[in-house]
């Protein structure tokens, strides 16, 4: 059986409670990627009245604990998690350096905007934990990144209905767009305020 069937299997028995549980594990670092999930749990709430803001609060909850049990992990067991987790999976290993790097710097912007990059959006939650970033606000960048995400795919299914084929194949381009548009605003984030920072300088 295809993980599309057992998917929508267990959102027509149990509802909103399966989308809860599906996105927090996936954000639990289980292997169910949301760019097939969520437009699935946006197609339910369009053909069987799930209520499309029922599923958009509902997945961003599952999606807030998911990452805080990473976030305890991080918490815990620090850096050399990361290592571990970075020689386990080569290739994911630039994009958790890079995560680790940016978030150091730059905390909130780097969770709410990683929540859009594959891989990055779920171990950022252990690099979160990992440098002691204060768990309430931890919650609330989270919670952003995760909501505007979760929205994006859910809106997708919401809107196209039944066409399912074709709500996976502009969700593979959009994630792309996603990252693209992303790269832009850290690189005009990163220009603002290396000016900023020189006006303070010169003055």
């Amino acid at each position: 059986m295809e993980l599309k069937n057992i998917i929508e299997h267990f959102m027509m028995n149990y509802g909103l409670i399966s989308i809860f549980i599906i996105v927090a594990l996936e954000y639990a670092n289980v292997p169910l990627p949301s760019e097939v999930v969520l437009p699935i749990a946006g197609m339910f709430a369009y053909k069987y009245n799930f209520g499309f803001v029922n599923v958009i609060v509902v997945s961003t909850l599952g999606g807030v604990i998911g990452s805080l049990l990473n976030y305890f992990l991080g918490f815990k067991f620090g850096k050399p998690l990361i290592d571990t987790i970075g020689e386990k999976y080569p290739k994911t290993k630039s994009i958790i350096n890079s995560s680790y790097i940016w978030l150091k710097k730059h905390d909130k912007l780097s969770v709410i905007l990683t929540r859009v990059i594959p891989y990055a959006r779920t171990f950022v939650s252990i690099i979160a934990g990992s440098i002691k970033m204060n768990i309430f606000t931890f919650m609330m960048c989270s919670a952003i990144g995760i909501g505007i995400w979760n929205t994006s795919l859910i809106s997708i299914g919401y809107v196209l209905g039944d066409n399912l084929k074709f709500v996976m194949s502009l969700v593979t381009k959009y994630s792309y767009i996603m990252v693209i548009l992303l790269l832009i605003i850290t690189i005009v984030y990163g220009f603002i305020k290396y000016r900023l920072k020189n006006k303070k300088i010169c003055k």
